[in-house]
């Protein structure tokens, strides 16, 4: 599976790792995702030029998730949570839970794995949601806003298991800092595609960014009023050789 297709806003998102979708409030963010686990029914969703509706139902429930913007759940507890999607799949119950154990080394979930789900901060509720999805290893993972409760260790634990298990990330943000995470953006404007191209072309457009009421984030900013001010001669998309340039 390389290429996710919605053809009336002829737009073909190549499956890269991690890929932040923007736009201005009621744009058609989140009806992409449901279109795409067709939550809203459509003829419009094609993978790899073939329609949504020739694969079958097993396929579309392993490889094509969403994490919408609520903080609803199945079971009472975490790792029941775990669990659920999994037993819909009829994953073998020892694979299963070999997977939870995985899981749990590599996100570090041993203080909260037998937790209520009820009783987990808003950021922990938000981490069991998606990972609860991300556990099937589905091609495409979609994440509605999630993200933005997370710590930013969490988030780039969560990017580097999707690159490690070939899972590509359809992030919907309105978080500017979490656009330098990902290989592209696209820009919806009232249900239609205004921009999509790689995150440092997107970014060098400050303009459309507004037009949308969306700001750049903190380094690039920082960066640009220092150009301003001579102080450096380019934009910078990251803390790290920010800091190198004003120090050097």
């Amino acid at each position: 599976m390389e290429i996710l297709e919605f053809k009336h806003l002829k737009l073909k998102i190549r499956l890269e790792p991690f890929i932040n979708i923007i736009g201005s409030v009621s744009s058609g963010k989140t009806t992409l995702l449901k279109m795409m686990i067709n939550k809203i029914p459509s003829t419009s969703v094609y993978i790899d030029n073939k329609p949504l509706s020739s694969y079958t139902n097993d396929f579309k429930k392993k490889n094509l998730t969403a994490c919408l913007n609520d903080l609803k759940f199945n079971t009472e507890y975490v790792n029941e949570e775990l669990l659920f999607y999994q037993k819909i799949l009829n994953v073998e119950v020892s694979t299963a839970y070999d997977n939870i154990k995985a899981f749990d080394i590599f996100f570090k979930l041993s203080e909260i794995l037998e937790t209520k789900i009820e009783y987990l901060t808003i950021s922990e509720k938000a981490l069991i949601k998606i990972l609860s999805l991300l556990i099937l290893n589905p091609r495409i993972l979609g994440i509605d806003t999630l993200l933005s409760y997370l710590p930013l260790e969490m988030k780039l634990k969560i990017i580097k298991y999707a690159k490690n298990n070939n899972i590509s990330i359809i992030n919907i943000t309105s978080t500017s800092e979490e656009l330098l995470l990902g290989s592209d953006i696209i820009v919806l404007d009232d249900y239609q595609v205004k921009e999509y191209d790689t995150t440092k072309k997107i970014l060098e457009k400050e303009k459309l960014l507004l037009e949308i009421g969306f700001e750049l984030p903190f380094v690039i900013s920082l960066s640009s009023g220092l150009n301003y001010y001579n102080l450096l001669n380019k934009k910078y998309y990251s803390n790290k050789t920010l800091v190198r340039a004003i120090w050097k």
